[in-house]
């Protein structure tokens, strides 16, 4: 049995004449708010480009969206913003959005908070792009919760609401009516989600359409994180270095114990303790980091990116990095080393008219 989109259900209950409201969006700006979730927000909400009516006839937008907030409040890039709906119209949304923020882990203003924390009980969406997570936290509404937000914010989101569930590397998390995306860019991947859960799947791809963006993603964050650079410290610091530098070589536990002058039991005992993980673990994380580097840094092939990374083969290579980014060595490569889009704007002629009239 084919179920109908809410599209479908509104059509048909206004063709009967019966005046039904349409469903209510809050976007949230709070001191600091990032400008471009903000902006993906209402666009993905708010009414469409007059573009769209080449795709699709849309005699209504399928929302009345309203960007709520204290008055004059500036944004993460300097400017203010002055006209906000009060915080009162946060209470009565269908979806309260909650855009990033710089400093997400400050405390918020009070007012706002509950204000966001209001609609939870009645049954309303909650939706937090990237660093809005916290204050979803702020408002005690993720408790057991499964979350997201930006993965460079994960040590700080623990601490800041340690009893939700953070699914770090996650483009956005769906935890019934609390919803949350990752950093920046991932908000529009959830937007495309909501719509495609509220409209039907042909409608969110429509709006793709316009936006130029696909209406989902493969991965997660984990294919755009980077490692933090943290100097080793403790009595294993040369072992570490050593081990960096030796990546591409058949790395054995008894053979690392062996030259540390340390039982391997010892070895297994100290690496944990200094680093918090095993040192099989923490050598196939830096082997992982130096494929990446490779895949966008070299023209190896994946097969010597594989070998100079220490994994062996092309298929450990793919395996680990499945597990630790999300996504395959060839498809990171097409994304972060797009040479055939850099070749042909090499290729285009200094003197177009010229090229084109026979003078090569």
């Amino acid at each position: 049995m084919t179920v109908p989109t809410a599209h479908a259900i509104l059509a048909s209950v206004e063709a009967k004449g019966v005046f039904v409201a349409r469903h209510r969006v809050a976007v949230v700006v709070l001191g600091g708010t990032f400008v471009l979730d903000l902006a993906v927000a209402v666009q993905a909400f708010g009414p469409r480009p007059s573009v769209f009516s080449k795709i699709r006839d849309e005699p209504e937008p399928p929302y009345d969206v309203f960007v709520c907030g204290a008055a004059l409040t500036p944004t993460s890039l300097g400017f203010t913003i002055g006209d906000l709906r009060p915080v009162e119209w946060i209470v009565d949304a269908d979806t309260v959005v909650i855009p990033g923020l710089e400093a997400p882990w400050a405390p918020q203003n009070p007012a706002v908070v509950e204000a966001v924390a209001k609609p939870c009980s009645t049954g309303a969406r909650l939706v937090s792009l990237c660093a809005g997570a916290f204050v979803l936290g702020q408002a005690e509404v993720l408790d057991g919760r499964r979350v997201t937000t930006h993965w460079a914010l994960a040590e700080e989101f623990r601490e800041a609401c340690p009893r939700a569930h953070l699914v770090e590397h996650a483009l956005y998390v769906e935890d019934g009516q609390i919803l949350s995306s990752g950093g920046m860019l991932a908000a529009a991947d959830l937007c495309m989600y909501l719509l495609g859960q509220d409209h039907g799947q042909s409608y969110a791809n429509d709006v793709s359409r316009v936006l130029i963006s696909p209406p989902h993603r493969t991965g997660g964050q984990a294919q755009y994180a980077k490692a933090a650079h943290r100097p080793a410290t403790g009595s294993l610091v040369p072992v570490l270095n050593w081990l960096t530098d030796h990546l591409a070589e058949p790395l054995t536990l008894e053979d690392v114990a062996a030259r540390t002058h340390m039982s391997p039991r010892t070895l297994v005992r100290r690496f944990r303790l200094e680093t918090g993980e095993s040192m099989s673990g923490w050598i196939a994380r830096r082997r992982v980091e130096r494929a990446w580097a490779l895949l966008e840094d070299s023209d190896l092939s994946v097969t010597k990116v594989a070998y100079a990374a220490g994994f062996g083969s092309t298929e450990s290579l793919r395996r680990h990095f499945l597990v630790h980014i999300g996504t395959s060595p060839r498809s990171y490569r097409k994304a972060f080393r797009p040479r055939n889009s850099t070749l042909a704007a090499r290729q285009v002629p200094a003197r177009g008219p010229a090229f084109l009239s026979g003078d090569r």
